[in-house]
Formats: structure tokens, C-alpha cells, sequence
């Protein structure tokens, strides 16, 4: 194990009474000489010469760059021919991981882990000690100067996993409130309200599905929670979601795009759904585009040398464009956002398989749902769990749920039941909840 992993294992072991200290160290101090070095930028211009060291290094360094790296390339070429070699997907990283590490990883310099992805076949990645403060120093710019971790307290929902019986941690590095999604449920809710308003939080951070759980639990209560700045990330969030957390938090709501993979970091300021890429952390570009130019999004990452990844298809899809701002320079946008969920596939028959993407339900259902999640065990049949919001009546948003789903998935049996709670559903190991739990297995999926 990487001794950076070690000394965050033992920190975690240690009672927060001993670590509370931790929360005054100057960032500078606490995340490293990469976070101190690191200079973030969102100048397109800045692509040319970091695509160019990216590729330079993935040669000398690693299997796959020695193969398919040419040598002596120019900044303004490196784009184009960095789109003419092979993509990598995430089934050959798992399957090679070898040959995309490295030479001068070791276990003082970098780590092994795993994606967090909605799916549940995690894929090996190495990261490199450095990037840890690389990535909080992007991080750090996407929030802005309204965020200071030293002064403002964080509730954070992701997929953290405490000691039973224990829902919300203090942890100082970060300064925030660590919820454990996995124990928090409607039995123990008031009382978990009850334990956050002894601080004060100024700021929410986490997975959109589960602040969007949290918003709706309060909205059952009748407990209004104000912060100034709510912070989205790992999942995509519709504008309409922003824009329902933002007034019921009263609160601005930034939201970024990104990869456990690193190649890939954009974030989106203003709730519109357009996400300005980072040119010092990676580059994107459109696999396939349609008409409307949208395609599987492929990401280089400037930040990663442990795992130098070059041309990753990151299973996600979107638009990129280049788009001038008012001081004259450019930056690279990534629009039209769409996660994995629309990129799989249910089974009618063996040999006749629909995308999820086909699964568009009106605004009319979605506006009386928390969730859904869909699950397939046979062709021509799938189980659908839904968590009705307060004030709905369970089996009529049933009856309503499958007739959506029956309409656009014509030949399947559906099966739709109404949950209670958030933990009836399949999750991901880091807690963000998985739309279709698919557990026909095939090949070319």
C-alpha cells in the first residue's frame, strides 16, 4: 500500500478529538508541494504545450505510449494526432492495467484505487501522490474565493461508511460533516437534523442525488436549512435540480464534471448546464459525433503521471466547443451532458437490446418521484423500484411509473413496486445511486 494511503488509513482510525487541529493548517501546508507548484487555468491556449508534455511523458514512460506515441511532436499538432491514435476504454485498462502505469510509479510516489462509477465493476486505477493536491487546488478554484475550508463547515453526502449507528462524522482535514447515505434513513432523520444544527453549516457538498434526498426529507418535515454555496459533483444534475436546490437552500449551486480516472475536469458556475473545461487538468474531445455534435466524450489527463492516460473514453457524453469570452480568450465548454445512465441497455431478447436513453419519462412523473431504479434478471422482464415523494400516493404512481415504462418498452413485462426508503435501493460501493441494476451479462454490451 502507498504510504499516502497509509497515513490517510491512520488518520481515519484516530478519534476526531486528535485530529481536530488539522482543520487550521494553511491548505499550502496540508495538501503539499504539488498543491503549492500547481498554477490552475481554463485558457484553451494552454492545451497545446500540456497536450504536448502529456504525450511526450505517456511515450518515454509507459507500454501503451512507446506503442503508439509518435515521437517529436509539435504543440500545434498534438491535437490532431493525438485524435488518430487509439482510444482506451475501460475494459482494457481493467484487463492491462500494466501497460498503462508508469515506469516511475512506486509505492512512495503514488497508490492504487478504484472508480467510484455508477456501475458495479470498479476499475483499477493508479494515482500518483501529486495529484491529490493538484486535484484540491482545481477544486479550490471552482468553489472561489466565497469558499475558505478553514472558516466554512461542510455537510457532505457521498459514500462514506461509518461505525454503526454513527450517521454524520466530523472530519477536520476537510472541515466538514461526513454523512454515512448508507445508515441515514426516515427513522433517524429528525434526530440527525436535530445533531447538524448544533454546527454551523455554511455549505453543502456532495452526490445531487442525495442532497436532492436531504432537500426532500426536510421539505416532509417542514424544516427550512439555508447555507450560502451548495456544491454538486460525480453525478450529472439537471438545470431543473439546481434550480429547485437553489431556492430551497437559498443558496448558489456550482456543479463540475470529472473522472476517479483524471482526465477529464470542468465545472459549471452558474447552474446553466455548460461546463468550462480545465486546460491545466486535461483535455476533451468527441468520439463519433452526431449531427448536433455530441458524442462520447475522450479525455487526456495532464495532472495523473502514475496513470498517464491518453485518448480514455470516459463512457460519459456531451458536446465540446470552443467559445470566446469577453477578454478575448477562449476556453473550452462541454455541454449537453449525459452520464452513463442512456448508454446501456435492457434485453428483450437475447439478440434485441434497447438503450436506457429510450427511458425518457415526462416531467409530470418526475416531479412526484424521488427516484426509480430499474432492475433486469430476464429477457423480457424487468423490476422497477420507485420512492414516491411525501404527499403521493404509492400505487397510483406505480400504476402511472409502468405505464411510462410500458409505452416506450413495448414486449417487456414490468414490474413496479413502491419502496419506503432511499436503502431499498442498489448502490454503487461509494453510495451514489444506480439507475439500472443490470444483471444480464453480454457480450459487446
Amino acid at each position: 500500500m502507498a504510504l499516502l494511503q497509509k497515513i490517510k488509513n491512520l488518520y481515519r482510525a484516530l478519534p476526531p478529538w486528535m485530529t481536530a487541529g488539522v482543520r487550521i493548517v494553511p491548505d499550502g501546508v496540508l495538501f503539499g508541494m504539488s498543491y503549492r507548484k500547481c498554477l490552475t487555468s481554463v485558457n484553451a491556449a494552454d492545451v497545446r504545450s500540456n497536450m504536448k508534455i502529456a504525450l511526450d511523458y505517456a511515450r518515454e514512460h509507459t507500454v501503451w505510449g512507446r506503442e503508439h506515441v509518435p515521437s517529436d511532436i509539435r504543440g500545434e499538432d498534438a491535437a490532431e494526432i493525438m485524435s488518430g491514435m487509439p482510444v482506451v476504454s475501460s475494459d482494457e485498462l481493467a484487463a492491462e492495467p500494466e501497460r498503462f502505469v508508469s515506469d516511475e510509479a512506486t509505492d512512495y510516489n503514488s497508490y492504487w484505487t478504484t472508480t467510484g462509477g455508477t456501475g458495479r465493476n470498479p476499475t483499477s486505477i493508479r494515482l500518483s501522490n501529486a495529484s491529490y493536491g493538484i486535484e484540491w487546488k482545481h477544486m479550490q478554484a471552482i468553489w472561489g474565493s466565497e469558499y475558505l475550508r478553514r472558516r466554512d463547515l461542510k455537510l457532505t453526502f457521498r459514500g462514506y461508511h461509518l461505525k454503526e449507528g454513527e450517521s454524520v462524522r466530523f472530519d477536520p482535514i476537510y472541515n466538514e460533516l461526513s454523512v454515512d447515505p448508507f445508515q441515514l434513513n426516515d427513522g433517524n432523520f429528525k434526530e440527525f437534523v436535530r445533531k447538524i444544527r448544533c454546527y454551523k453549516v455554511s455549505c453543502l457538498h456532495g452526490y445531487p442525488s442525495l442532497i436532492s434526498m436531504f432537500m426532500e426529507r426536510l421539505k416532509s418535515i417542514g424544516e427550512p436549512f439555508r447555507v450560502k454555496l451548495i456544491f454538486l459533483g460525480s453525478e450529472g444534475a439537471s438545470v431543473e435540480l439546481k434550480r429547485q436546490l437553489s431556492e430551497f437552500f437559498n443558496a448558489k449551486v456550482i456543479s463540475w464534471y470529472g473522472q476517479t480516472e483524471k482526465v477529464v475536469l470542468a465545472y459549471d458556475a452558474d447552474a446553466t448546464g455548460r461546463f468550462v473545461n480545465f486546460s491545466s487538468y486535461g483535455y476533451p474531445w468527441i468520439l463519433n459525433p452526431d449531427e448536433n455534435g455530441v458524442g462520447e466524450i475522450v479525455g487526456t489527463t495532464f495532472v495523473n503521471k502514475a496513470m498517464p492516460l491518453v485518448n480514455y473514453k470516459t463512457g460519459d457524453y456531451g458536446r465540446v466547443e470552443q467559445v470566446e469570452r469577453e477578454d478575448g480568450s477562449k476556453v473550452l465548454v462541454i455541454d449537453k451532458l449525459q452520464g452513463r445512465w442512456g448508454k446501456d441497455f435492457v434485453y428483450r431478447t437475447k439478440t434485441n437490446k434497447i438503450p436506457t436513453s429510450a427511458i425518457n419519462l415526462h416531467d409530470g412523473i418526475q416531479q412526484k418521484i424521488l427516484f426509480y431504479q430499474i432492475e433486469q434478471n430476464e429477457y423480457g422482464k424487468i423490476d422497477v423500484r420507485v420512492l414516491p415523494k411525501s404527499g403521493f400516493v404509492p400505487e397510483l404512481i406505480c400504476k402511472e411509473l409502468a405505464g411510462e415504462l410500458e409505452a416506450r418498452l413495448k414486449g417487456f413485462e414490468i414490474n413496479c413496486a413502491a419502496v419506503k426508503s432511499d436503502k431499498d435501493f442498489v448502490r454503487s460501493t461509494r453510495g451514489k445511486m444506480i439507475m439500472l441494476v443490470q444483471n444480464i451479462k453480454q457480450q459487446g454490451k
